[in-house]
């Protein structure tokens, strides 16, 4: 059984008296006995009462305009009438039969036109609604298209992910196989290094004044260069290390690990690099003994990584405020925020991939980001990092928060980082 369309609201404008008692006698006759019907008579007035309709969330169906009002040129009123109408179609009256006219409503916005002297019920009532299911499927088609480009623009984050996730596998299985070869015979290295520096102090000991100041001074330039092979071995290992972290991912159960205890214990193994670093937690309350889902060694190494990068950053008089507090979804944020140089668009672009790094080469492997980047993707969080060249940078790490009964607490212990250089970014 066909539906019955609904009754039309029909915001009429027209200023003269005859016309309007016309077209409300024809609106009357073209089967539609329960439409409504308000007419206004100028631009101003039609302004009006359609945000009047739309802030009541009663718009209008369909506006029937005049072409020549008093408050409003002929070739701009249409326009006007469109430009606050929104999505209410607009049908153009004129008064005289010319194809110019219509030609120029139909520019300025209207879905089709009227000739007053030719207009009939069955003219009308057809025009009317044809204009009424026009915009309504053209509002359908303006969803439509707004909810592919969405699904759109989701499937190609959805590729990018998988695209990502698939080089860093790649990259993972390369890492770990040279980290693994490297580092056995990287410790036997330093251990040499290590016993080499042992037996030359042992023998500079025991010569005692018997060797000249020519050979001691060689003795102790020696025990120097071991001691170097001994300290770039260990930041060579700490370098491996992260990468076998990398390529390992996160491994473990997830579990409730107190967010505002982890940051503590973070903090608390963090070394400013400069004797005037000074650092500021700010805690939400609301926060306090709250628990965020995580395996709590990797969560305490992106938290240990972001905050010793922002200690870098900060040089030797810097400021690095420490804050947590609920975004508007109800999850866990903390923000680590510091006052050094700052980077620019395009460094803030590659912070997350694999070595690169921000510091120069030398300075840093470039790992750290990358990892805590895995470490919140894999907890179902997120990491982003807001920076301005003349200086500043945040970075924000948001978690889901995890309900919790009491007792339930990771310790804070078992989420602490394994230390070294190597992992900063």
């Amino acid at each position: 059984m066909p539906v019955e369309p609904a009754p039309l609201r029909v915001l009429l404008v027209e200023d003269d008296d005859d016309h309007a008692a016309l077209v409300e006698a024809l609106l009357a006759d073209a089967a539609d006995p329960d439409g409504e019907v308000d007419r206004v008579a100028t631009v101003s007035d039609a302004v009006a009462a359609l945000a009047a309709a739309h802030e009541a969330g009663r718009p209008f169906d369909v506006v029937l305009c005049d072409q020549r009002l008093p408050d409003s040129e002929y070739w701009e009123t249409v326009g006007r009438v469109v430009a606050a109408a929104r999505a209410v179609p607009v049908v153009a009256l004129t008064s005289i039969g010319d194809s110019d006219v219509a030609v120029d409503a139909m520019r300025q916005g209207a879905q089709d036109y009227l000739v007053k002297s030719e207009m009939s019920p069955e003219i009308l009532r057809r025009t009317v609604r044809y204009a009424v299911e026009r915009a309504r499927r053209t509002a359908e088609l303006h969803a439509s298209n707004e909810a592919l480009r969405q699904t759109l623009e989701h499937v190609r984050q959805m590729q990018a992910q998988i695209v990502e996730q698939e080089k860093l596998a790649g990259l993972g299985g390369l890492l770990a196989g040279v980290a693994h070869e490297l580092r056995n015979p990287l410790h036997l290295a330093v251990g040499f290094a290590e016993a080499s520096d042992d037996r030359a102090g042992a023998l500079a000991d025991h010569l005692g004044d018997a060797i000249d100041d020519a050979a001691a001074e060689e003795l102790a330039e020696l025990r120097a260069n071991v001691a170097k092979v001994a300290e770039h071995g260990r930041r060579a290992d700490s370098v491996l290390r992260a990468m076998f972290e990398h390529a390992r991912g996160v491994v473990g159960e997830l579990r409730p690990v107190d967010l505002h205890a982890a940051l503590d214990v973070v903090l608390s193994q963090a070394r400013p690099t400069g004797p005037s670093v000074r650092v500021e937690r700010d805690y939400d309350p609301a926060l306090a003994g709250a628990s965020v889902l995580a395996v709590g060694g990797a969560l305490a190494r992106a938290l240990y990584n972001v905050v010793e990068n922002a200690m870098i950053a900060a040089a030797s008089d810097g400021l690095v405020r420490v804050t947590t507090r609920h975004d508007e979804a109800g999850h866990a944020v903390v923000e680590v925020e510091d006052d050094g140089p700052g980077m620019s668009e395009e460094v803030v672009s590659h912070v997350f991939e694999p070595f690169y790094t921000a510091w120069g080469p030398g300075r840093r492997v470039g790992l750290g980001l990358t990892l805590a980047h895995s470490v919140l993707a894999s907890h179902g969080g997120r990491i982003s990092i807001s920076s301005r060249p003349e200086g500043g940078t945040l970075v924000r790490l948001t978690f889901p928060t995890a309900p919790l009964a009491i007792g339930e607490h990771e310790t804070a212990g078992a989420g602490q980082p394994s230390r070294g250089p190597g992992q900063t970014g």
